[in-house]
């Protein structure tokens, strides 16, 4: 245990350099001007745990039992978990580092154990279904497939719940006793889970089996849509840049991810240039097809009209589709090919606006549902 804690702080500088470098590397590219901070401070532990190494600090035995060492010596006690986790231990899964975490809440210890699941090599002449993810915050998620089936998943009562969070977050601050310290640390926590949960929900209806998922690349996404804030914001736009910082869709991504390869499934990312801007039936982009940056897409070439993050997640599977296409012909998968150079961008811009939606025929439709719900 006591070569653990090393191990342990190491690995948490090691990630946090992983960090700086990569900002950094933003920073040089433009992608950002902002400079990463998680180095100014001494990382801290909010847990008093330390990781716990398989077969030697911990190991499973018969009859749902592990042994765990701990400064008293070694214990065996019983266990319980989910039946699918549980058959992945029972067959013999490989298993790797684990952590103890308890809950004061109902006074229960947790083991988490990382587990290695292999999953199947994906073909891709064998993908039958293509989808496009676009995320944004009136509607977390909005899927569609190249069948015109689409589903929108809203955010309109996880942003209230947050919402409830942060005004009870300013009451406990103008407070600021010991009670109410601890109430916001419990405060923070559920917040926390509140977007895990919710990203848990919408990652396992997205992440279908045999399946192109299609996602925009979000790098930078914050400092190339920065608005206005401070004393010069209104009320309500501070209360969206609020809701926009909050939010993990990179989380959200990761989910989609690794679920999706679970699945049997596979995760792309796209270039996420004009995906709401550009005509899908024309291939016309313009800042004018958002009349005043609202949800309605209107082009002004050819007057297409439709729900702005429907527009956005159909560019993004019709450029999964691309990528697909790429990688049947060349037998590499590259989403995002090397645009430090403006004719290399310009050409894969050209590219996408040669795509065309064409399973639709009135400029008024909006996709058959995925889900009634």
């Amino acid at each position: 245990m006591a070569c653990n804690v090393p191990r342990q702080v190491s690995g948490t500088y090691k990630t946090l350099w992983t960090k700086l470098k990569q900002s950094n590397d933003a920073i040089a590219s433009c992608y950002t001007k902002r400079r990463y901070k998680g180095l100014d401070k001494a990382p801290k532990y909010i847990s008093g745990t330390c990781t716990l190494n398989y077969q030697r600090d911990y190991s499973f035995k018969t009859e749902r039992r592990v042994s765990i060492i701990t400064l008293q010596g070694r214990i065996v006690v019983s266990y319980d978990g989910y039946n699918k986790h549980l058959d992945l231990i029972a067959n013999g899964a490989r298993m790797g580092a684990a952590k103890i975490v308890y809950q004061r809440s109902s006074k229960i210890y947790y083991l988490m154990v990382s587990l290695e699941v292999e999953t199947p090599e994906i073909d891709p002449l064998k993908i039958t279904r293509m989808d496009g993810v676009d995320v944004g915050m009136r509607y977390l998620a909005v899927e569609t497939d190249l069948q015109n089936k689409s589903k929108f998943y809203s955010g309109k009562n996880a942003r209230h719940k947050a919402n409830r969070y942060h005004k009870a977050r300013m009451t406990l601050q103008r407070k600021d006793t010991r009670s109410a310290k601890r109430r916001l640390i419990a405060l923070s926590g559920r917040e926390r889970r509140l977007i895990a949960d919710v990203n848990h929900q919408i990652s396992n209806d997205i992440a279908k089996p045999n399946t192109l998922i299609g996602l925009e690349s979000l790098t930078g996404i914050r400092d190339r849509t920065r608005t206005k804030s401070g004393n010069k914001a209104s009320k309500k736009r501070r209360r969206a840049n609020r809701n926009k910082a909050k939010w993990s869709y990179s989380e959200l991504h990761g989910y989609i991810d690794y679920k999706a390869n679970l699945n049997g499934s596979l995760a792309t990312k796209v270039p996420a240039h004009y995906t709401s801007k550009s005509c899908p039936k024309r291939g016309h982009s313009s800042d004018t097809n958002r009349p005043n940056k609202g949800l309605l897409f209107r082009c002004e070439c050819c007057s297409h009209e439709l729900h702005a993050d429907l527009v956005g997640a159909r560019n993004i599977a019709m450029r999964a589709l691309l990528v697909r296409q790429d990688w049947t012909s060349t037998g590499s998968l590259s989403a995002s090919p090397n645009v430090s150079n403006g004719e290399t961008k310009a050409q894969i811009l050209q590219r996408f606006s040669e795509l065309r939606w064409t399973s639709d025929a009135s400029p008024h439709y909006s996709g058959t549902p995925l889900d009634a719900g």
